[in-house]
């Protein structure tokens, strides 16, 4: 179960979307992001988060299908290491591996409960296969011919965005879908990823938001109590 649950997110971070409608402001001439720099200023930071949410609509614009979609959070910290959070319905589950990588600690906020188990020599200090770094899904993504959309603000951060056909994912699931990237104009750095595309009859959503500098939370709560084995 841990295996596939860890398999599960890591696969999915390479993934993103969500299509908003978004006012486009006037933009003086000359200024703009410089995007080829993008890459670079992601690698050079060590702790950041981001959350993907994951849905599925009929193409008639009937509702989201529930077991199609869930919402996943990661923390990646060369310090503290490796979390992801697993949202289901109300239930929330985290998954933390420490920069050594020789152990995988499962917590239950809502049981206030927690287990660790030993990883594999051959799982030891790298992740899974699956899991795509953003910094890499950032690069993949602008190495895409790309129209710029201006300026807009988003959850109070004025930023700017371009967007992409056939955006890239792994195993090209929207090969007939549109990707946006927006980039807060001040930091130059991604704060919203969006893809939308058809999936086995019906129209997939990924939205994908960036915390940068968001730290995560290397300790257990000291009133949780391990699992039974």
């Amino acid at each position: 179960m841990t295996g596939s649950l860890v398999k599960l997110a890591a696969a999915a971070a390479v993934v993103c979307v969500g299509l908003f409608g978004l006012n486009v402001l006037n933009v003086p001439p000359g200024s703009g992001v410089v995007w080829a720099g993008i890459p670079d200023r992601v690698e050079a930071i060590d702790t950041f988060m981001f959350r993907l949410t994951i849905g599925v609509r009929d193409k008639d614009g009937a509702g989201v299908s529930k077991p199609a979609g869930g919402q996943f959070t990661f923390y990646l910290s060369e310090r503290y290491g490796f979390r992801m959070d697993i949202r289901g319905g109300e239930t929330t589950v985290s998954w933390y591996v420490p920069p050594a990588a020789d152990t995988l600690t499962m917590v239950i906020p809502a049981e206030k409960r927690w287990s660790r188990t030993p990883l594999s020599p051959e799982q030891r200090g790298k992740m899974p296969e699956e899991y795509e770094d953003p910094a890499a899904y950032i690069k993949r993504f602008l190495a895409r011919p790309y129209k710029k959309l201006g300026r807009s603000v988003l959850d109070g951060v004025e930023v700017e965005g371009i967007e992409v056909t056939d955006p890239p994912t792994k195993d090209g699931t929207l090969a007939n879908g549109l990707g946006r990237m927006w980039v807060d104009v001040k930091t130059e750095l991604p704060v919203r990823i969006e893809l939308e595309g058809p999936a086995d009859g019906k129209t997939a959503h990924w939205l994908m938001q960036f915390r940068w500098a968001a730290a995560v939370d290397p300790n257990i709560p000291g009133d949780y109590t391990p699992l039974a084995p």
